[in-house]
Order: structure tokens, then sequence, then C-alpha cells
């Protein structure tokens, strides 16, 4: 389209620190039209309304030098008078699926008369501008990964704002920032996706009702802007040394306890001194601190390696304290003494400092015991604005708290769950704060919405988690702020998050309550990729039936505007999870331009980076190596299964490109020698080095898989150049990496030459499948993998084991792949999963760290190739191969999407015959093949077989 608007902002500055902007412009429809359209993007999303009535939000993730936008048709204008109203929500910072741009907004209303615009209205000085009041900007990320948690304020500002009859004539003007093709957002392109779902859902049951109270006081403290200002990135590996000061002011001498946070992945000192009295604390750990009458000294060492510099302190004490930061003239509570060291590394495969130099100045505050003291370092303080630190963290108040009492539930708290007019009446407790916990019985992803009727002030806390253990334990992932706070206005209201969230739990905390109020609903608008529930998948046998439910489930929840890792953690486009979930995706879903999205926003961070990101569109940069080789490989599995040359094609020069960076990382041993994140198991492999064994083996076949596509593009010198650099990195394996003394595939290469004395199943196991073992060799990696030595390293995450799954297909190991999944997965029912666990063992104490990760989902895909035997002989499955195997059960039956529709199959055990049934597009040829010596028929006929034990049809 042509765009005449201009990308327009308000008066809060490039980068705001979440910044919640509206913007409304009044217009008469024009009489001589037929439709109209509206274009629309933001920088970073945007809520869309009409005359009050939501229309969509947006735009979908991407680079900001391809920013996409959004349309929609427009059908209910008046005839008059009419107002578009946008609320734009700018992060100000970086997370895992955004790279900080500016504030920013363009919309373009096209009506259109016999096919061509006659009027427009586009975005430009005349719309009006004011900041919704009504979010509080002093609040924390919901994790390391994601943007600010919400707390809204319905007091505040006036929820008529979208409405026509609002009077905006109080607003400013809105700011011309430019033309389209502006910097950051060079070139606008339309979203490439259908827009998600908006599906209502009702929680299953009310499970408890609490008296709390929370822990008294506490404060969440942003480090970043202080001490990495002006950095607006998501990057881990920030190292600083530095301290946290302030004056507890006590009325009196007291005693209570007091607790320090950090995120989980920080590697902090988990240090703090009060009035000279050192603690060594960890994450969560209640600690017993005395305070002296009047001036008392904190100081907090957050010296350390971090993702999020973020600290939070909570205090409970008989009675409340003030805190106030030494040396201010204003009223800041807290100064940052530093940074005495500061940087950031990035792994994005070059050589990183290690040996990080201790300040001098640094290590002598440690000795700081009063205020007096402290002057001597005066020069180094820094205020931390009082913006920076939240009060209000939901999640911290959620977890650290008291349990007065548990009270009994009779059936009228219920209401709130049923979709009825029913409502639930909620009176004051006696002492505390009322605390609902309500389980949704599914994890879900989307917009939390309510409607209550309260008094004004009364404040709705909701706390969002995964998992409760069999005695009620909750499971808390620390550094998952996963919380909304509404703080009520007079009378009955509706409220929708604009934030989408991923959990299964509520706990809805009513604080503040002092007169009765009604909820009367409480439900998730869950949002997800538009798909037809295409796949499927139903046998003789319970428990593998509930496990491809739940691995479906978590694909579909982990299926947004890209490919994601966990709705509730990071949601995040991993670029090696992304290759098991598109094969898994393949056969529940058929979601092919979903992952087509995915590569394609892959492929364009090779130009930020030397090889394709671990995770993008992000404002972490990191490079994890066997994910950019995966990305290769998913490229191949996508044309495998869709025959889109087109795409091919145009990802091919990034392919190529990928495959030359890769050669300037070979060493004089012909091996790939690299500075990089190089793991590919939560379990303890000996990979942190530069040399290592799997991504080494997986790039042979990356490097087979992109000279099969060169072949296809007509690239004939590219394909042999590819073929050959794969047998010499498979000759230059096979001499270095294999320990011929203890007769297997070493993990890695040390930095002074040694060879590693770790020994793993993952190691051998994708050397099995990237055919690098040959001989002799090949037989012994394979006896590994079908009887796993003890002293080898044994696969912690089901990441790996899909990979495993598929070895031991290859071998014909089906009945060991069964049992795998039987306990494997049995296991996370007998837990109440839902879904599917990223992992085990990843948190003492826990089941898992994310309760619903798409990289887990491996049954969908192995029991479309294990039972159901569906695979493409062709590009696209213009010819496909069906092998059903009943694998001991009675029968089975089930769905695989393919790009002409789908395939169905019914296989069943009548005793004389296997009766097989199978149903397919026309187009369509297959091949059939089942196992020797069997009587089958097929659709009603028998079968009879080539020599090969294969029959020919088609779906005539």
């Amino acid at each position: 389209m042509e765009w005449k608007s201009k990308w327009i902002w308000d008066n809060s500055g490039e980068h705001p620190r979440n910044q919640w902007s509206c913007f409304r412009r009044t217009f008469t429809t024009p009489s001589d039209y037929e439709s109209v359209t509206i274009s629309i993007s933001a920088d970073t999303k945007y809520t869309l309304y009409l005359n009050g009535e939501l229309i969509g939000s947006g735009p979908v993730r991407g680079w900001q030098s391809e920013w996409h936008y959004d349309q929609y048709e427009l059908t209910n204008l008046n005839k008059g008078n009419n107002v578009i109203s946008v609320l734009v929500n700018h992060y100000g910072m970086s997370t895992m699926h955004y790279i900080e741009g500016r504030g920013g907004l363009i919309a373009q209303l096209d009506f259109y008369e016999r096919g061509q615009v006659a009027h427009q209205l586009i975005t430009d000085e005349k719309w009006k501008t004011a900041n919704h009041d009504g979010f509080i900007k002093e609040t924390v990320k919901m994790s390391n990964c994601l943007s600010w948690s919400e707390i809204y304020d319905a007091r505040l500002f006036s929820e008529e704002w979208t409405q026509l009859v609002f009077d905006d004539s109080f607003w400013d003007q809105a700011i011309v920032i430019g033309s389209c093709g502006m910097e950051p957002w060079k070139k606008l392109i339309p979203r490439d996706i259908p827009h998600l779902t908006d599906e209502v859902t009702y929680p299953k049951n009310v499970r408890s009702l609490k008296e709390v109270t929370p822990i008294p006081q506490h404060f969440s403290i942003d480090l970043k802007p202080t001490f990495f200002p002006d950095e607006y990135d998501n990057n881990s590996g920030k190292i600083m040394q530095g301290y946290v000061v302030t004056e507890i002011h006590s009325e009196d001498a007291q005693e209570g306890v007091m607790t320090l946070t950090f995120d989980p992945h920080a590697e902090a000192k988990w240090e703090f001194s009060v009035n000279g009295k050192e603690y060594k604390t960890k994450n969560g750990k209640y600690e017993n601190i005395k305070l002296q009458k009047g001036s008392n000294l904190l100081i907090v060492d957050v010296g350390g390696f971090f993702h999020e510099p973020i600290i939070h302190l909570a205090f409970d004490l008989p009675e409340k304290i003030t805190v106030k930061a030494p040396f201010s003239q204003s009223n800041a509570r807290f100064i940052a003494m530093g940074p005495f060291y500061r940087t950031t590394q990035l792994q994005i495969g070059y050589p990183v400092e290690k040996s990080i130099p201790l300040d001098e100045e640094y290590v002598q505050m440690k000795d700081v015991k009063s205020l007096s003291e402290l002057e001597s370092f005066k020069k180094w303080a820094k205020e931390i604005p009082n913006e920076h630190v939240c009060t209000d963290h939901v999640a911290l108040l959620s977890m650290f708290k008291k349990d007065i009492k548990t009270h009994s539930l009779p059936f009228q708290h219920q209401n709130m769950v049923l979709p009825n007019q029913s409502f639930t009446y909620v009176e004051p407790m006696e002492n505390g704060d009322t605390e609902y916990l309500i389980d949704f019985g599914k994890e879900y992803l989307g917009h939390i919405e309510f409607e209550v009727e309260a008094s004004k002030g009364t404040v709705f806390d909701f706390f969002l988690f995964e998992s409760i253990h069999q005695d009620g334990r909750i499971e808390h992932t620390f550094s998952l702020n996963n919380s909304l706070r509404y703080v009520a206005k007079e009378g009955r209201q509706v409220y929708r998050s604009f934030i989408p969230r991923g959990f299964r739990f509520m706990m809805l905390t009513i604080r503040n309550l002092n007169a009765p109020c009604k909820i009367h609903s409480v439900k998730v608008n869950v949002t997800t990729f538009p798909t037809g529930n295409v796949g499927g998948f139903s046998s003789s046998d319970y428990l593998l039936n509930k496990i491809w439910d739940i691995s479906k489930h978590t694909i579909r929840m982990c299926a947004q505007d890209t490919i994601i890792d966990c709705p509730a953690y990071e949601q995040a486009l991993w670029t090696g999870d992304s290759y098991n979930i598109s094969l898994m995706n393949y056969y529940a879903f058929g979601n092919y331009d979903l992952v087509k999205r995915c590569l394609r926003l892959i492929s364009k961070s090779v130009y930020r980076s030397p090889l394709p990101e671990s995770h993008v569109p992000s404002g972490w940069q990191n490079v994890l190596t066997a994910w950019s080789i995966l990305w290769v490989m998913s490229c191949r599995e996508y044309y495998r299964y869709t025959a889109d040359q087109e795409f091919i094609e145009e990802v091919y020069p990034e392919l190529k490109l990928t495959i030359e960076r890769f050669k300037g990382f070979l060493n004089k041993d012909g091996l790939i020698e690299i500075s990089a994140w190089n793991m590919l198991d939560w379990a303890p492999m000996d990979t942190n080095h530069t040399i290592v064994t799997h991504q080494n083996a997986l790039l042979v076949d990356a490097l087979r898989q992109t000279a099969y596509l060169s072949s296809v593009l007509g690239e004939v010198e590219d394909e042999k150049e590819f073929l050959l650099m794969a047998d010499e990195l498979k000759q230059a394996i096979n001499m270095h990496l294999w320990d011929d003394t203890e007769k297997v595939y070493i993990d890695s290469i040390h930095e002074d030459g040694a060879l590693s004395n770790v020994h793993s199943i993952q190691t051998n196991l994708v050397v099995y499948l990237t055919d690098c073992a040959e001989g002799e060799r090949r037989g012994i990696v394979e006896d590994y993998i079908v009887n796993p030595p003890e002293d080898f390293v044994h696969i912690k995450s089901p990441f790996v084991l899909f990979f495993y799954y598929q070895a031991l297909m290859n071998v014909g190991k089906n009945e060991m792949v069964l049992d795998n999944i039987r306990d494997i997965y049995g296991y996370m029912l007998e837990h109440d999963a839902t879904t599917c666990w990223e992992g085990w063992e990843l948190i003492e104490g826990d089941f898992s760290r994310s309760h619903c990760h798409a990289w887990s989902a491996a049954p969908t895909y192995v029991f479309g190739v294990l039972f159901l035997g569906v695979k493409p002989l062709e590009p696209g499955f213009k010819k496909v191969s069906i092998s059903p195997n009943l694998n001991g059960l009675k029968w089975i039956k089930g769905s695989v999407p393919i790009p002409q529709g789908k395939i169905d199959i019914y296989c069943k055990d009548l005793g004389d015959y296997i009766d097989l049934q199978i149903t397919l597009p026309d187009e369509v040829e297959v091949e059939i093949e089942t196992s020797k010596n069997t009587r089958v028929k097929v659709n009603g006929k028998e079968f009879v077989s080539d020599t090969n034990n294969m029959f020919l049809i088609t779906a005539n």
C-alpha cells in the first residue's frame, strides 16, 4: 500500500519507560464510499478501538528494519461522526521478543469507491494524545524475558476516552516525528499471518478460600537504568560491581526478618549488611535482623553477573520503617554506589574475557559500617529514581505471606467461575485479605477478563502460576512475576488485561476490602494461532491417548505470532526449539505459514550476528551454536513437508551466508572452534569449550541438507562445495573426536588440547543420527543408544528425547520408545500435568521450571511416525509413505495434516488380519508398507504387496 500517514508520538520522549499513551481522532464519514480499511502499526504494542468497540491489537513481533502493520476492514461506522482511539504501550526497553526502537504510532484509513481510494484519514498533528494515568509505571518486569507487569488504577483515568462522547479538548496535539520509512522502521510490511484467536475460557473451579496477610513492606529496585544508563538491550552477561544503600529509619529498636531476592539466573554474592553486621543469604531466605532506634545503614552488595539487574527487598517487622537515600536532597529512597566496574559480554561466537578485574574501591567499601565511613565514597553515589522502585510487586506479596486461616467453601463461591448471571458475594475478612485459589483446569495463554462490583479503592491482585504439588505447595519461579493488579473505581466494572499471560492456576487476593463486593465472572480470553483441529491420535491405550492430548495442547498454547518456547516464562522464539516444534506441529496442526514466519525471522539475524541467533527477534543478542545449525536443517525439513521452493529461494542467500560464516570458524584440524553458548541439554555434558563434538556432527548433516536445497535451486557448484565440506568435517570428527582407548565419541576438546573425559549419550546420539559414525564405530554407538552405560551422562530434557526417539525408531526399538514415553510423560500426568514440562530436576524440589514447553511435545511427532507411519516421500506429500504399526495395541486411528488436506487412518487387529482404512486427497500418491507375513485388508480389499512388501495405491 502507499502510506501517506506520518509517524506520530507524544511528549514522553523516544524511550519512555513503560509508557501508556492514548491517541484519538474524530472524523465524519464520507457519503460516497463502499468500504473502508484501516492500516495501523505502533512501537511497541497498540490496541485499536472504533467508537469504543475493541477492533484488534498488534503488531506481530519482528525486526525494526521490516516492521509489520495490520489491516482491518471497518464495517460499523456511524453515518455521521466517528472516533478512532488507539492505546499504545511502549516498553522503553528490549525483551526476548522485542528490540527497543522508539515510541511511535502510524495509522491510515482508506475509503474505497469502485476499487479506488477516494478519501483518506492519516495520522498527523491533528490527532489528540494524553498519557493514560490509569497504568502505573512504577512496576517491575514479568520476568527477565518479558515486558512490564500490569498495574491498573481505574480511579485515575476515564474509561470513556475511547467513546465518541468523550471531550478531548484538554488533550495535547500529537507530535509528527517522521514519514513512513523513517528510522528505526525502515520498511513497513503487511502482517504475514492471520490474527490470533480470542476464545473465552472459564475456570473449572475455585479450589480454596483463605485469609492471609502479605509481608508488610517490600521494595523491588530496577538497577539497570542506573548501572547501565542509556542501554536498552536485554542482554545477559551484564557484569557490574557496586552497592545499593539506604538509611532505614525505625521509630524504636525492633527485631524482625528481611529477604533479599535476585533473579535466580544471577551469579551474585547474596550479601548485605545492617549497621555493619554482615549476612550471606540466598533467594527467598528469611534473615533475622535487628534495627536500632533511629537511623540504620543497609548496604547490599550487587556485584555479580546478571541477566536482569533487579533486586527485591522485603521486611517483616513489628513496626513499619521508612527508607531514605543517604546524601540525597530529594525524596529518593535508595542510592547506588558505583558502578566501580561494568561490562556486557555477548556470546556471539567471539571470545569473551573470563577474568574480571576487581576494583580496589569496590573491595574497600565492603568494610563500610556507618554513614561517616560512607562519606569517603560519596563521589560514587547516584540516586536511584523512585520511578525505578516498585512497592506493589504482586508476586512477592502473593508468595511472602502468612496464612491466617483456611475457610470453608460453600457453593456460592463457585459462582464467579460459572458462565451465567450468578456472582460470588465476598465479605471482608476479620484480620486479613481474602485469597481465592482458582483452577482453570489446563494451562492457557490469554488475556484475563473479570467483572466485579466493588467500592472505590478495593484492590484485586491476580497472581498466576503453573503447578501445585499434591501437598498444596505452589511452584514459584522466583524470576517470574506473572501478575496483574487492578484498583477498583466505584460500582460495577469490567476489565480485560492488555498483556496476555500463560498460566493454569490463579491466586486472586482481594485487599483493602472495606465493604462487601461481588465477583460476577473471572475468565481468560485465550489467544493462539488460528488453526483447524486437523491432527489427531487415539488408540486402545488410554495413557498414550492422554499423552497425545497434553502434547497437542502444549503445541497449541505455544503457537502464537511465532512458535514460542513457553507461555508463562519467556514467550520467545528459540531457534533450536523451533526445529523440533516445527516437526511436531506438522503432525499436530500443519501450521506451515507459522513455521515459515519463524524461519524467515531467524534468517534476518545473520545481519546482526555472525551466525543465526539463539532466539529472535530479541534484545538478548546471543549465538547458541547447535541452534544456528538446526535452523539450516529446519529449512530443509520445511521444504520436505511443503515443497515451498519460493521460500527456499528467498532464504537461500542467508543459508549460504551461514555456511560461509561457519567456514570462518574452522580450525587447523578442520573442526568448528567457536566461543559461543555450546550447550545441547540441561545435563552435565562437558560442552563449555570451543571445540564441541555434537555441533560439529550436526553441521555435517546441515551441510548435506543445504547441498540438497542447492540442487533443488540448480546451484550445482554450491552443492559440490557443501558436500565436500561435509565429507571433510566428518573425517575430522572421526580423526580428532573419537577416543580409541575408551571406544567413544568425546564431548569436547579442552582449550589446553586435552580430550574430554566426559562421555554422554547426547554426543554419541547426535554422531549416530548424522551418520558420522561408520563401520565398527557405528555398531558401538548404536549399542550405547540401546543400552546406555551407567557412567555416561544421561538425557535430562524432553528436547533431546526427541532425537533419542528418532534413533531408537531407526534401529527398530519401538518398544523402548513407548516404554520411555509412558515413563516420562506418565510421570507428568501422575502429577497433574495438562501440558508437557520443559524438563525435570531443573529446580531443586520442583517438577520443572516451565510446565508448558513446546520442545517437550515429541509424542505428536512420534505417534504420527511410529503408529500412523506417515512420511513424505516427495516434497509436499505429493507422494507419501504410510506404514501403520499397532505396536502391540488393539487399534489405532488418527489424522495427519498435509498441504493438500489430511490423511485419515484407522487400523485394527481383527485376529485373522489387520483392517486398515485410509482416506486421503485425490492428488496424493501413496505407498503402503506393512510387516512381513501379515495379512492386511486396505479399505476392505486384500493387500497384495510387491517383493519389497510395499503396495502402491492412489486415492481412487
